[in-house]
């Protein structure tokens, strides 16, 4: 989940330049491909083993949002359409410059569901990640465990956002789907089925079903009883950084890319981004923000939260964990209110940004509540919606502008806090996604946080954390340290937090904390998802 626009990221590059990109004559050095299945697109960037990037395609689609309340969904041939015809365009590039790819990475979002034939054909649109159909199948669940019992087992939350409420809602209504189904998938193991013909995946995406054991990293029987999943609907397990199999003859063929490469499992989208952003020991954390955003630490060991706010993740490096605090809607509500507010000319986003970054710190008082689709942490209410709180008559569009960076930022900073309650010390953020490519942006989450916040040049941290454990899969590196101070070798921009914007910030926080509080103590969230007649 780590793509937030299409209009930003070009905004972003020419902000940031162009990605470092070398003409290498073939066999001069190993090269790797990874395939980033993002939210709003695909992307597929050949890598050096050193991290210089060769070549990039990329595809853009869009999730359907709003065909009934709660529902998210999207055509799993977008995503077919977008491997074949970025791998296409890398793999005319490889046959002129004479390169060879040693191997392909995955990466991906996490916890959408595809129903697959037993042909390997979808039999419905994806439930996406945020999905929220499923409320009813979390209460069942939560009928069976208790709320810390299934936390303690899983690392998460009973909540629509993760897979098994998803499939349990396929089984119960659309039974005819359900039965028909050979495999109930994510959104990564479906392009592993369409390059190598194996339905197989790994412990960072596993964990997001909400059916994998978090301890052992194996498939909970206790859990499919409960949810009345067949165990033969889902995929093989493996490790992250599992080499599982080649290209098939008929996938190399329609895409000009070698037949037999070898396909590894990088992990999910936000461990690989952990990876790239050097947080691969205790007190390391790091917030992404894409489409939504996420904030994780390092742990060594399993590690929840006493009221079960934060989760616990498998991490890219095998037999690790992340401690993890999301927020669903992050950059994609940065794009919605340049959408509605900016849209009369082609420098949308950069006049956005303008006026966001001259407005006065703290907006004039106005706060906005990102909850657009639910809030994940630090409240976990699936009925949360977004709020512009304090408007006047003297608020401008700046303003509201403001607002929204500030409102993202201060939602992080509420999960920062949660990881802080676990023990977790934190000296340092690093940052990476669309939005940081704004150094306004990154200025007022250093104020937010009260922390030093560090940004690597390359904005492609999932990427990245794919091929370092693909590299050190193939033996290309030692360790993941090693990988990453080669990969990563230029020291990070760093924003240091102003004091007395920080205190403005935290008496924020703690409004944005009393009015949700209100809101949601008064019933309104109910109130409001109620259909009206």
């Amino acid at each position: 989940m780590n793509s937030w626009s299409r209009e930003s990221e070009v905004a972003c590059q020419k902000l940031l330049g162009s990605p470092r990109i070398v003409d290498r004559p073939g066999g001069e050095m190993e090269n790797i491909l990874v395939i980033d299945v993002g939210t709003s697109s695909l992307k597929a960037i050949l890598y050096t083993r050193a991290g210089h990037l060769l070549f990039s395609a990329s595809r853009p689609y869009d999730s359907e949002f709003g065909r009934k309340p709660s529902y998210v969904e999207q055509d799993p041939e977008t995503w077919k359409s977008a491997l074949l015809e970025s791998l296409h365009d890398i793999g005319a590039h490889v046959t002129v410059k004479g390169l060879t790819i040693e191997a392909v990475a995955i990466t991906s979002q996490r916890a959408s569901v595809i129903p697959i034939d037993i042909d390997g054909q979808p039999l419905h649109k994806a439930l996406m990640w945020q999905d929220k159909r499923s409320i009813a199948q979390c209460e069942a669940l939560l009928a069976q465990f208790s709320l810390e019992a299934l936390y303690r087992r899983t690392g998460l939350r009973a909540n629509p956002y993760f897979s098994a409420p998803k499939m349990m809602w396929l089984k119960e209504f659309r039974p005819q789907i359900y039965e028909k189904s050979h495999k109930l998938i994510g959104v990564q193991d479906y392009v592993v089925y369409l390059m190598t013909g194996r339905f197989v995946t790994d412990h960072s995406q596993a964990c997001r079903t909400m059916l994998m054991n978090i301890a052992t990293f194996e498939w909970d029987e206790e859990l499919l009883a409960a949810s009345g999943i067949d165990r033969a609907l889902l995929p093989d397990l493996v490790p992250p950084g599992s080499e599982i199999g080649g290209l098939t003859e008929d996938f190399a063929a329609l895409t000009g890319l070698r037949a037999g490469t070898p396909v590894i499992l990088g992990g999910g989208d936000q461990q690989c981004a952990a990876l790239a952003l050097n947080v691969l020991a205790d007190g390391d954390a790091e917030a992404n923000t894409g489409t939504g955003s996420f904030v994780i630490a390092y742990s060594d060991q399993p590690r929840f939260h006493d009221e079960c706010r934060t989760l616990c993740s498998a991490g890219a490096i095998p037999g690790t964990w992340i401690v993890e605090a999301g927020i669903f809607t992050t950059g994609l509500v940065h794009r919605w209110f340049m959408e509605q507010f900016y849209s009369d000319g082609n420098k949308n986003y950069e006049l956005m940004n303008a006026e966001a970054a001259a407005a006065p710190v703290g907006a004039k008082g106005i706060l906005l509540v990102p909850h657009f689709e639910g809030s994940a942490a630090p409240y976990w209410n699936p009925l949360a919606r977004g709020i512009f709180f304090n408007l006047s008559m003297a608020s401008t569009r700046a303003d509201m502008a403001r607002a929204v960076v500030e409102g993202i930022a201060f939602e992080i900073a509420s999960d920062l806090a949660l990881l802080e309650g676990l023990g977790v010390p934190i000296n340092a953020v690093r940052v990476a996604g669309g939005l940081t490519c704004l150094d306004s942006f990154n200025q007022i989450q250093a104020d937010s946080f009260g922390k030093i916040v560090q940004r690597y040049d390359n904005n492609e941290a999932s990427s990245l954390g794919a091929l370092m454990s693909a590299a050190v899969t193939l033996g290309l590196y030692p360790d993941y340290h090693t990988a990453f101070r080669t990969i990563l070798d230029r020291d990070p921009q760093q924003y240091l937090p102003i004091e007395g914007h920080h205190r403005k910030y935290r008496r924020m926080i703690e409004r944005k904390d009393t009015l949700y509080s209100a809101l949601n103590e008064a019933k309104v969230y109910d109130m409001f998802a109620e259909t009206l007649e």
